[in-house]
């Protein structure tokens, strides 16, 4: 995401007042996600928390996410509360303990669900407690205290029971309650690249949840939390396609390092939290799914392999922010990979020795190489030469060779009949390989009448404006033969173009018998004292 979309979509700071927390939670706009973890607050910590509210002590601030919210239960720990559909829920990602706490403890009507909801405020002592059935006539209940009436009714109640002192504390409570302000940002869109980036810096108070439990609950529907479907099913939402459940696991692996076939099932060690790994794993992914779209990649679909995807995981979590001399040298790799082959012993072996020149050994990412130096041994396996045999008869949108050729094509950026540029992306996202169309028809397997006019323009005919049909990669001199009808020699001239178009383009990405060497930085050494 860009720093200006960022600026664009950036979080609304604001202050909610303890009664309207609860209000908001009773009547369904708050909603806790579904987490595999609950309400893990003891006693004491709820009240500490009331009692920072007393003095007027800090609490941390929330983190909502506006976005719609369905018919249902919404659960604040053991307190379960019926609520309708809203379009305009928030949804808590950072402050559940403190929000349950103060939804479970100050609502009027739903009482004696939980001791650790019980809670009241010794008016001769200053002190919160928490009681049963029976508690001393003094001890004021925290629910009653938040509304005026309610507690002008409850000192009612007890007025035998109470001196001026109580009267005193009990509204002095009342006004501590009422007056506090929690502070909160309000994250509004889809945008959740942004919402995690928010979470890690936002400083919670009590016992925080784990990241990856939050988001899990927030994103993945279904899923178990600490699985290649979590990963497959947040990664999806980037509108790249769907990266395979094994290439998951691999980028797990690589991102602990080591050897990238051993079996995933002895993975962890007691007290390790695969969720976790699974939501680094998602990050690294990420990270390399952004280098790919720079890389002129819009989509899974025209990968020319998806063999890189657990090297770039690896890489982007040890190199989250590399420099553009290494991002060069890693584009070199994947290109010359994609063109000529990771390796001539097969996939596996090639991905095994890519990993080990990224993150060599398990649980020691200290003696990962430095980034420059990762990116060269990543190069120093593939083959460096100039592009040479990409057979593009016949067209497959499977194989490597088409896919390059519709990356090439990709380059021009096509348009529509308004003269519009095409979402390859978006259109490969909705139409799957369907997006790659038939300039004339039963031509399917020739590249020269393959690309991505708008498959609901019907055929070109030739007589569109220029700059359209040079957009996709249809000359002057094929245009006439569009117009004249003369199909053979359409496909003819377009497939020359292609291939001329395709050589041209990886050329200019494989960089072939150019330096390699590391970065500048790496190589000044500083005067000694």
């Amino acid at each position: 995401m860009t720093q200006a979309a960022e600026q664009l979509n950036r979080p609304r700071s604001t202050n909610f007042y303890v009664p309207d927390l609860v209000d908001q939670g009773l009547k369904g706009q708050l909603r806790i996600p579904r987490f595999q973890r609950s309400f893990v607050w003891d006693e004491k910590d709820v009240l500490d928390l009331f009692d920072s509210l007393w003095r007027g002590f800090p609490i941390g601030t929330l983190l909502l996410w506006q976005k719609g919210a369905a018919a249902g239960t919404v659960e604040f720990g053991p307190l379960s509360i019926a609520v309708r559909e809203r379009t305009d829920a928030l949804w808590v990602v950072d402050g559940q303990q403190r929000i349950t706490s103060l939804v479970g403890a100050l609502n009027p009507t739903h009482r004696n669900v939980d001791k650790r909801f019980e809670v009241f405020f010794d008016l001769r002592r200053g002190r919160f407690a928490t009681g049963g059935s029976s508690v001393p006539p003094t001890w004021l209940p925290v629910h009653r205290a938040i509304d005026s009436r309610s507690l002008l009714s409850w000192l009612r109640e007890h007025v035998d029971d109470l001196e001026p002192d109580d009267y005193d504390a009990a509204d002095a409570l009342g006004g501590a309650l009422r007056d506090y302000q929690v502070p909160a940002y309000i994250v509004s869109g889809d945008d959740d690249y942004l919402l995690r980036k928010i979470f890690d810096r936002v400083n919670s108070a009590g016992k925080p949840i784990g990241r990856a439990d939050v988001f899990h609950a927030l994103f993945a529907s279904e899923a178990e939390p600490g699985s290649p479907q979590t990963v497959t099913e947040a990664l999806s939402r980037l509108g790249f396609g769907i990266v395979d459940s094994d290439r998951v696991v691999q980028s797990l692996i690589a991102l602990r390092g080591g050897n990238i076939q051993r079996d995933l099932r002895d993975e962890f060690d007691n007290g390790e939290n695969a969720a976790e790994w699974y939501e680094k794993t998602e990050q690294a992914l990420t990270l390399a799914i952004s280098f790919l779209r720079k890389q002129g990649i819009p989509h899974l679909l025209l990968m020319p392999s998806t063999l890189p995807l657990p090297v770039l995981a690896a890489f982007f979590h040890l190199h989250p922010e590399p420099d553009s001399w290494t991002q060069r040298l890693l584009g070199r790799w994947l290109w010359r990979g994609w063109v000529h082959g990771f390796g001539r012993q097969g996939q596996t072996p090639a991905l095994r020795q890519a990993i080990y020149s990224v993150n060599p050994k398990k649980g020691k990412p200290d003696l990962a190489p430095p980034e420059d130096r990762a990116a060269l041994g990543l190069i120093s396996s593939v083959v460096d030469e100039d592009a040479y045999n990409l057979r593009l008869h016949p067209f497959r949108t499977e194989s490597s060779p088409a896919r390059l050729a519709m990356l090439a094509l990709a380059s021009l950026h096509p348009l529509d009949l308004d003269g519009r540029p095409i979402d390859i992306g978006t259109r490969l996202e909705e139409q799957g390989v369907e997006a790659i169309t038939e300039l004339v028809p039963k031509r399917r397997g020739q590249v020269g009448a393959r690309g991505f006019w708008p498959n609901n323009a019907g055929y070109p005919t030739g007589f569109e404006p220029s700059k359209i049909l040079e957009s996709h990669g249809i000359t002057a001199e094929a245009a006439e033969a569009l117009r004249t009808r003369r199909i053979d020699d359409f496909v003819a001239l377009r497939t020359a173009y292609i291939e001329d178009l395709l050589g041209r383009y990886v050329s200019s990405r494989v960089e072939a018998k150019t330096l390699a060497r590391p970065a500048l930085s790496s190589l000044i050494v500083e005067d000694e004292d």
